[in-house]
């Protein structure tokens, strides 16, 4: 839903602190329309439709002739634009078409040691000393937390918002930098789909750049990790820490749920297939629509070993009877935060519920960063929700080894008790940052992290092998790949230069271990010379049986698979053009005609891992272990959504 947001702010130099002035702003968008779904009214992207699908979507099960079209958002989760077609038809077509599990609308959504730094004696939520009238110690015990770690740049923590001004003073030195890419060249360095990706993603302007232009992101993560003891403004909970920023909120503080998924998912993906150390995403937004395909990609993240730390919301509401989402998703990687005051009261404009809410932390009058090297002081959960995403950056630099699931245990069972937060969320107690470390079983300060050398570059595509004549289109005039059991080979060929013409389609015979995963990257649209394909990957087993596929690798229609195999065997790639995504791969030209042109092929080949057991060695995907089934990843299209202020004090 659009909501009105309401910013308790005042910009001010650093040096001083003051009252904050109520400012209230309608975030607006002209892509958005309200519907009827589902008997109620909701406020949803026009035309936009996001859908779960069993297989992804080809051209034919769509309705080309009313200008329907897919475009894939990962884990499964497409958004499908349908101009003019009403809830009832796209019911009607998600009904009757094989393989999808749900439709939905595309949801708008609002964004809801002591340093030297010189405004650290205003930080009440990091120390209350009772200073302007509040109550000692109604805080999260910061400087008691920071005796044992100040935290480490080795620890990610994903900022999904308005984005981040990586430039003020403030933050500069502990935003992320991507190890795996070169800024400003023009290539995708670590073939993660994304080109000059250096601090994170702009998903809603479709580019490399998530500075700030609202101003909500750069205040949440300067509670997160404002750098500590430079002399200079403010603190965060971590005096040093990396900061990912994946922006999808606009300059209005608005956004669409897709984009909203295409962060999670990019979060998820730099985690679980290329080695950076996310730990949790902070999620100062929400709506009051329920979304499927927003829990898909929550829980996707824990999987991956990512907390999703969520305002609760600020309609003052009992979150137990009246849904904020979010918030009130249940998923075991979710963390959701009511606000309190310096008087240790639950914040008048808090949402509460005694179920749904896990924790509280201070919300009102915090001051952090915001663009334009200033400071300002913001009142909500968005602004709770920051110290909890902190702290859980902080645990996991005191124990780098500690899963998620031990990481929300010890902050949510080490809460300090608080009357006013009895009855009112899970827990009944405000976040303790000191006592959470002690519940990890953190108590020995952790030496300040060592200087460290510049990360490796990633390793190189090797020199592509041109193939000789057509690739091949059914099993048995296959390109062959030697099994390897880890390194990477590269083909350089064509689509549409078979006797099929527009229908060709190259297959790849590859040979995995049980446990092995294979990287499968197509280039074309980002060749030096860009090709005019548009590819789609699809994986089958020897039978022919499709087991992951993937069209327009996050939005640049170039494809990307990562695959990992449940049972050593031959499996066979296949490369076609857009539009020719439903072929059988065991006759040739089954397809339709699609798009033509050059492109190169990656296959990367990963070791397989080696896991201890009682007895010995063990290798992952033998018949005892846990098998991992791959899944394609792709791009980002549109849902609204904005800061979690939902019609009331902006966070």
């Amino acid at each position: 839903m659009r909501f009105l947001r309401q910013l308790r702010r005042q910009v001010r130099p650093a040096r001083r602190v003051g009252l904050e002035r109520l400012e209230p702003r309608l975030c607006l968008a002209a892509a958005t329309q309200r519907i009827e779904w589902l008997g109620q009214a909701v406020d949803a992207r026009a035309d936009s439709w996001i859908v779960r699908s069993e297989r992804p979507l080809a051209a034919a099960d769509l309705i080309s002739g009313l200008g329907w079209r897919a475009m894939p958002l990962g884990e499964g989760l497409e958004r499908v634009v349908a101009p003019g077609s009403p809830a009832k038809e796209v019911l009607a077509w998600a009904g009757r078409t094989p393989g999808v599990a749900f439709v939905e609308p595309d949801f708008a959504i609002t964004g809801a040691a002591v340093p030297n730094d010189q405004s650290f004696g205003s930080l009440w939520a990091l120390d209350n000393t009772g200073q302007s009238g509040g109550v000692v110690d109604a805080d999260i015990d910061a400087p008691e937390a920071w005796t044992i770690t100040t935290g480490s740049r080795g620890v990610v923590v994903a900022v999904i918002d308005s984005g981040i001004d990586y430039q003020h003073p403030d933050l500069a030195a502990n935003v992320w930098a991507n190890p795996g890419e070169i800024a400003g060249d023009g290539v995708d360095n670590d073939r993660n789909g994304f080109v000059d990706d250096v601090h994170g993603w702009d998903f809603a302007n479709r580019d490399a750049d998530p500075m700030d232009d609202d101003g909500h992101g750069t205040h949440v993560a300067g509670t997160i990790g404002a750098v500590g003891n430079n002399g200079t403004g403010v603190v965060g909970v971590n005096w040093q820490v990396s900061i990912m920023g994946l922006k999808f909120l606009d300059a209005a503080g608005s956004g669409y749920t897709s984009d909203a998924i295409a962060a999670i998912n990019y979060a998820t993906r730099m985690r679980r297939d290329f080695g950076i150390n996310v730990v949790a995403t902070n999620n100062s937004w929400g709506g009051s629509t329920t979304s499927a395909a927003l829990q898909t990609a929550i829980d996707a993240g824990g999987a991956a070993g990512i907390l999703f730390v969520t305002a609760a919301g600020n309609d003052a509401a009992n979150n137990d009877t009246i849904p904020s989402f979010p918030a009130t998703i249940t998923s075991d990687a979710i963390i959701s935060v009511a606000a309190t005051d310096r008087s240790n009261r639950l914040a008048a404009f808090s949402n509460f519920g005694r179920t749904t809410v896990d924790l509280a932390a201070p919300g009102v009058g915090l001051v952090s960063t915001v663009p334009r090297n200033a400071y300002e002081s913001y009142s909500g959960t968005s602004m709770a929700a920051p110290l909890v995403t902190g702290t859980v950056a902080l645990l996991a630099a005191a124990r780098p080894g500690a899963t998620a699931a031990e990481l929300r245990a010890a902050i949510l069972s080490s809460t300090t008790p608080v009357a006013a937060l009895a009855g009112t969320t899970a827990s009944g107690g405000l976040l303790n940052a000191r006592a959470a470390l002690e519940a990890l079983g953190a108590t020995t300060p952790t030496p300040p992290p060592a200087a460290t050398s510049p990360p490796p570059e990633p390793p190189p595509i090797p020199a592509a092998t041109r193939v000789k004549g057509d690739a091949g289109d059914v099993p048995a005039r296959s390109v062959v790949v030697p099994a390897r059991g880890s390194g990477t080979v590269a083909f350089a060929s064509r689509i549409g230069d078979g006797s099929f013409g527009r229908r060709d389609v190259d297959l790849y015979r590859v040979t995995l271990a049980a446990g092995q995963r294979i990287t499968i990257d197509v280039r074309a649209r980002a060749l030096p010379t860009p090709s005019p394909l548009d590819s789609t990957l699809r994986l089958f087993t020897v039978a022919g049986r499709q087991l992951v596929a993937n069209d327009d690798a996050l939005g640049i229609r170039d494809s990307f698979i990562t695959f990992t195999a449940t049972t050593a065997g031959t499996y066979y790639v296949g490369v076609s053009g857009a539009g020719n995504t439903a072929y059988n791969p065991r006759r040739g030209g089954s397809g339709r005609a699609g798009s033509t042109g050059r492109y190169e092929i990656s296959l990367r080949f990963d070791a397989v891992p080696v896991t201890r057991r009682a007895g010995g060695l063990h290798t992952l995907g033998s018949p005892d272990a846990a098998a991992v089934m791959g899944d394609a990843f792709a791009a980002v299209s549109g849902t609204r959504q904005a800061p979690c202020d939902h019609g009331r004090v902006i966070p």
